[in-house]
Order: structure tokens, then sequence, then C-alpha cells
């Protein structure tokens, strides 16, 4: 991939050791201590469009078990950016739009990518029987299977693959009603469906996915994930800000725990300010249990900057969670926004958008890492010592990904009779995630492509989004485009690779099963 290194800066919690004297026998200078936390070594290409001809809000990201990565995004019908001056950049909404999410592939790493349509083409819909413009949601089962979802604001049609990604012929164009689905799959062909409203969870395993089971009402208020303790029969997902839950029964009963310390607020207070729409959790390897917090950011019209990002962890073996907020450093400005992942024991990361004191309307995607972010380290001769997590913070994507306001009112944004003040373009937020090496994917919405038919913001797919593309009071796009970020160097999440099997042929564009 093409583009300067973005180089990390490591703010606040790095600590440098000196040497020195060892006192009055001077017996010389102490020997570097055996065992410490260091904060990451990271590096990240700049930030490329996927696509700059259709639309890229609310992106999410999977990656296959041969390595490939697929992207899919909200098709932007609820995301339009409504000023009659950004009408000549209408055809990023026309482009390919067939009332269902839009979805890409890349085969090397980010570096180009294919708009996934019919049959395993680049055109069409991805499937013959489901229908919704937003909200997407990746899951993939033990057997490789890829699930994704999408909605018309009122059903949530489920798709699926069994090719990687290369095409979604099995389909169901309504397994449940509502607003905001999140998936997750765990045996083979066994995926589970959550609608935040009405609050609803529902399971299938049946390959065609027209069966589907409801069960339970669980606690959990947004995306779960698999249990990594428990692969079979467990989900792991948040309850609001501050707490979650875990099922060992395939979502029948659920077990509900809090970060931070006990008290009449729950451990509520082990966060600070918080701007988000989803309280996502992520479980490393050993079943430890993560979310995060960034706020500051109030609404469209705030220009204060006071924001912050804070951390939580439990750890699974002992119930040890932090006792006191952990507050990542960052730069002087406002945050929002925050999706985290985790890969092995201790090592995880986030990310947000954030705005720079002097600054409020340009909006870049900062991240942060650690290594040992419950605050363990194991030494070299088996020890084990605590400090706090050690956090490299970047700006990851190096310019800006979105100048103006944003909306904070989801789908009311359209309703906003200031047109700047109303700005939706981004949807209600951005996700992180990891290679099978490790290294660290961002997916994001960016608007910063200028919206002339005149202007030089066509162009093919994966070209490299330079800065500066759009000048301030040039026309607007009336959607963002997809741009995704890599990292290209330094310690990942995973210590070991994980080992990508071969791609599977492309599937039948009739696959039903008797």
């Amino acid at each position: 991939m093409q583009g300067k290194l973005l180089i990390a800066v490591v703010l606040g919690l790095a600590t440098t050791l000196a040497m020195g004297p060892t006192g009055a026998l001077g017996r010389g200078p102490k020997p570097p201590p055996t065992c410490g936390a260091q904060a990451p070594d990271l590096a990240f290409s700049e930030p490329t469009f996927i696509d700059r001809s259709r639309a890229g809000g609310e992106p999410v990201s999977v990656v296959a078990q041969d390595g490939s990565i697929n992207v899919s995004a909200h098709a932007g019908t609820t995301h339009i950016y409504k000023n009659p001056d950004a009408l000549p950049g209408v055809r990023d909404f026309l482009m390919g739009y067939t009332n269902q999410t839009l979805n890409w592939r890349s085969t090397d790493g980010g570096e180009t990518w294919s708009y996934t349509g019919l049959a395993g083409t680049g055109q069409g819909p991805h499937s013959l029987l489901s229908t919704g413009f937003s909200d997407p949601d990746y899951a993939m089962d033990q057997d490789g299977n890829l699930y994704n979802v999408e909605i018309d604001l009122a059903n949530d049609a489920v798709y699926k693959s069994t090719d990687d990604g290369q095409s979604w012929p099995y389909a169901t164009p309504l397994a449940a009603p509502g607003d905001r689905p999140w998936l997750t799959a765990l045996e083979p062909n066994e995926v589970f469906l959550y609608v935040n409203l009405p609050k609803t969870m529902l399971r299938t395993t049946d390959p065609n996915m027209l069966v589907w089971d409801r069960l339970p009402e669980p606690p959990v208020t947004s995306k779960s994930v698999p249990d990594p303790l428990n692969p079979d029969n467990g989900l792991i997902g948040p309850v609001d800000l501050g707490g979650f839950a875990i099922s060992g029964d395939d979502a029948q009963t659920w077990t509900e725990y809090r970060f931070g310390p006990e008290g009449d607020d729950g451990g509520r207070n082990i966060f600070g300010k918080s701007t988000q729409f989803f309280g996502v959790v992520a479980a490393d390897n050993a079943g430890n249990v993560y979310q995060a917090a960034a706020g500051g950011y109030e609404d469209s019209h705030d220009e204060t900057p006071d924001g912050e990002v804070t951390f939580a962890y439990y750890e699974r073996e002992t119930g040890r969670t932090n006792q006191q907020r952990i507050n990542i450093p960052i730069p002087e400005g406002d945050a929002l926004w925050p999706w985290v992942i985790a890969g092995d024991e201790g090592r995880v990361a986030l990310v947000w958008y954030q705005n720079l004191a002097g600054d409020p309307n340009k909006f870049y995607i900062f991240g942060a890492v650690t290594h040992n972010a419950t605050g363990k380290v194991t030494c070299k001769n088996g020890a084990t010592k605590f400090e706090p997590p050690k956090w490299t913070v970047m700006n990851l994507s190096g310019r800006p990904v979105h100048r103006g306001q944003i909306c904070l009112s989801g789908t009311t944004c359209n309703a906003e009779s200031d047109f700047a003040a109303g700005d939706r373009r981004l949807g209600d937020f951005f996700t992180v995630n990891y290679d099978l090496d490790g290294n660290l994917i961002i997916a994001s919405g960016d608007t910063t492509l200028p919206g002339s038919l005149t202007s030089t913001g066509g162009g093919e797919e994966g070209e490299e989004g330079e800065e500066g593309e759009e000048e301030e009071g040039e026309a607007k796009k009336p959607v963002g485009n997809p741009i995704f970020i890599h990292q290209i160097g330094g310690d990942r999440l995973l210590v070991n690779p994980i080992e990508p099997r071969e791609t599977r042929p492309l599937s039948s564009p009739l696959p039903f099963q008797p």
C-alpha cells in the first residue's frame, strides 16, 4: 500500500527509565528492569477510498477464513445531506442503489476493492430475496460462513455467503421486524439476530435461514460477541455503558456483570463523558471483557474542547476490574463514537472520531492500543506484576475525514432546518477490526470528496484519499464514501498469525438445500 507512514505518538503513559547510581556504596548504575509493560509500536497507511462513487456510512468489516476482507456500508437513504448545493453529487447515492446495503471485498489486504453484486458479479443486488438499505452487521460462524443483515426501517433481512464473501445467494427477507439489528454466529449455520427496538433475540440453525426461533428477551443492548471460553454456546454482550452479560446456553439465560467498583451507581462512574449510540464490548482470547467511552461532543453546535476517552476491563479468571477510572490521554478537543476490538490476552484497540481545540469542525480518526489492558504483565521468568495499561495514541487518519458539524439525532437529523447542523452523512458509528495477521483495520465513512460534477472527486475504487480533497466552502456530496486504514507495521493484536485456508469456490446462484 502506497502512502506515507503515520508515526505513532505515545501520549502520557509511556515511562522512561533513567539509569543512575544506586547510593552511597557506589556500586554503579542499576541494571535495567527485567519486566515491564511497554506501549505498542505502530504504523498505519494513509486512508484510501474503498469506493469514490458509492455511499459508505456506518461501515462494518469481517475477515474471512481465506484472509479476504469484506466491508459493508449503509446505502445512504437516511444519511443524505439535504443542502441543495450537494445535489450535483447525487450520483454517489444513485450509483448501484438497489435498496440493499453495499458490499465490497478485497483479496490483497485493502490495496484494491471489488464491489459485490449478484452471483459474484460487480453489478446489481447482492441477493434476490433480501431488502434493506441500512444497518449492516457481519458475523462469521465456525465453519467460515459469513452473515450480514439489512433493514428498511421495519424488516430485518439476513443474508449469507458460503464462499468467503464472493456472493450472497442465501437470504431471508424477514427474520424479524424492528430497528438496529446485530448479528453473532457460533457453530456452523448457527446465527443469532438481536434487534434493538423492539428488543428481540432470535436464533437459526437452518442452512437456508428460513426458520428462526424466538428466544427470551436478553438484557444486552447492542452487539454480542462469541465467548472465547465457550465458543459453541457462549455470547457476551453489552448492557448499556458500564455493564455486560454472558450467556452460556445459546442466549437462553444470561448473567449480568458490572465494570468498576460495586456501588449504588452499578459502576457507571468508571467511565467519563460518553457520546455514542451503542455501548459495544470486546473479549480477548483469554475471555477478558472490555468497554470504552468517548465523549465531549454534545451536539452539532458544540465548540467547547472538553472531550475525554475512558476504558474499563473485567478479568474473567479472577473477576478483577479496574477500581479507578482509566483515562486514555488524548489531545485537547472533543471525542465521540468509540468502537473496541481485542485479540490475544490483554491486547486491545479502540477508535473514535475527534476534533481538535481551536478547529471544532474538522474531525479525525483517532485510535489507542495497549498490550496490557487488564494491567497484567507476565515477565520472562513467569512472574506476574500489575501496572496501569500503557497506551499508544495516534491520529490514524492524519487528515480530516469530515469537515463541518455532525448531527447526533439519528434519523431525525433529516428534519433539521439548518442543513449544516443536520449533517448525518457519517451515520452513527464506525468500526475497527484486525486481519489474520493481527494487524488493525479501520473502516469509516468519509465526507471530504467534493460534490461538484466538474471536480476531480471521481475515480476508481481503491484510489488513495489525498489530503485536502475538499476545500473549505466547496460543494459537498450528499453522502459520504467508505475509506479504509490498515496497520502496516509494528506490534499486532495477535502473537501468532492465523493460517488462512484456500478460498472456497463461487457458490451456485440457487443454493437452496432440501
